[in-house]
């Protein structure tokens, strides 16, 4: 896959400021791992890690948006 900016991984910060505010979440934890495995998340994880991180205040919707493009798109 070609990325215009391959500096900026969105998924990753959400899933990293997601980490911070759930530390004992074992499906996020999963999720983290996964991602740095792979490469990638299937779109329901996806849509599991959206729903998490919209409970959490201090992810900028900029970046939610972007994740909801990124889900829609796949």
């Amino acid at each position: 896959m070609y990325r215009k900016k391959p500096d900026v991984d969105i998924i990753k910060d959400i899933l990293e400021l997601t980490l911070v505010a759930y530390p004992d979440s074992v499906f996020v934890k999963s999720l983290a791992f996964q991602y740095e495995e792979r490469g990638g998340l299937s779109k329901k994880q996806l849509e599991g890690l959206y729903q998490k991180a919209t409970a959490v205040g201090t992810i900028p919707e900029n970046k939610l948006a972007t994740l909801e493009a990124i889900i829609l798109k796949k």
